[in-house]
């Protein structure tokens, strides 16, 4: 039993599971927003805050559609960050900078619900993910 711990504690299955986890996240977010149901469910969200300037720019699909590529590109970077550590970093960097401006938006929405609270977590998994990453890249 003891060896089986030594090699759980020693292995790398933790970030895997959380890189993988990320992944489903951002494939599902990303995906979503390229359908009504999710277009619609945004624009009452972004029309109040500061990031409908999406809106002014490319319309309430667009805006969406905006979305869903930069979530897009997060999980594909990613994925290619299991064997290229730089590509991922591009990724956790996405994945951070896109809780942060969720979180951005909490005191115009005035509301905490899961749209808010997910990104909390995904700071801090992106986090994990960048330092992991970053040390694997300056070992190549």
């Amino acid at each position: 039993m003891k060896n089986y711990l030594n090699r759980f504690l020693n292995s790398n299955i933790d970030i895997t599971v959380l890189r993988l986890s990320v992944i489903v996240i951002f494939m599902l977010f990303g995906t979503y927003k390229w359908f009504d149901f999710e277009v619609n469910a945004l624009e009452p969200l972004i029309s109040k805050t500061w990031l409908n300037f999406l809106y002014t720019l490319f319309g309430v699909h667009g805006g969406s559609y905006f979305l869903g590529v930069v979530e897009s590109m997060a999980f594909i970077a990613l994925i290619i960050g299991f064997v290229k550590p730089i590509i991922g970093v591009l990724g956790d960097v996405i994945v951070v900078f896109t809780g942060v401006v969720t979180l951005s938006l909490l005191f115009q929405l005035g509301k905490i619900d899961s749209f808010i609270i997910k990104d909390i977590l995904l700071i801090g998994s992106g986090l994990v993910l960048l330092k992991y990453d970053l040390l694997r890249h300056m070992k190549q």
